[in-house]
């Protein structure tokens, strides 16, 4: 077995990060009374893929969806462009619950995870799940990426690339109908 949920509550326990063990996962919080995330480890086949997974709660302590929300599409465009700049975890949506969360699964197969690989993946997902889950937050309410923020400035310049594109097809498109109706 390459990991063992045992073994990671040890790991845990040593980055004093309260945590609950059960026989199919692990589960603790992180963040602050504003922003606060629930993050679950599981190991599968036997311990030969870990998996981590951070979900963002809410205020009434429940997970954020994104299903019937005003600014979904935000929000997804947003995590999209998270997931181009981070390379490591995967921010993903569920559109069956609407779910948002940040994972990293990761194959052992024969190799051993050491402690100071899984302190590098749980330090990630705690730093990026409560950055990103703030600005998620903020987002769904607004329907705004907060305008000093580079994913801001990154968006506006795809969103300008996109816009340019749009004028250079709809102009070859005039031109094109313009050359057939002087036939």
């Amino acid at each position: 077995m390459a990991v063992t949920l045992k073994e990671i509550s040890g790991w845990l326990d040593i980055e004093e990060i309260n945590h609950e063990l059960s026989d199919e996962k692990i589960i603790f919080g992180a963040g602050d009374g504003d922003n606060t995330q629930a993050y679950f480890i599981k190991t599968k086949e036997n311990g030969d893929i870990f998996d981590v997974t951070m979900q963002i709660v809410d205020e009434n302590q429940h997970f954020v969806s994104l299903k019937d929300k005003e600014h979904a599409g935000k929000v997804l465009e947003f995590i999209l462009l998270k997931n181009y700049e981070t390379k490591f975890g995967t921010w993903e949506y569920d559109p069956a619950d609407g779910d948002v969360r940040l994972s990293v699964e990761i194959p052992l197969e024969d190799a051993l995870m050491t402690q100071k690989q899984f302190n590098r993946i749980i330090k990630m997902m705690i730093t990026d799940g409560t950055n990103t889950s703030a600005k998620i937050k903020h987002i769904l309410k607004t329907g705004e990426i907060p305008a000093d923020d580079t994913e801001a400035q990154m968006l506006a310049m795809f969103s300008q690339m996109l816009a340019m594109m749009q004028a250079s097809n709809a102009a070859s498109s005039s031109d094109a109908s313009s050359e057939s109706d002087g036939i």
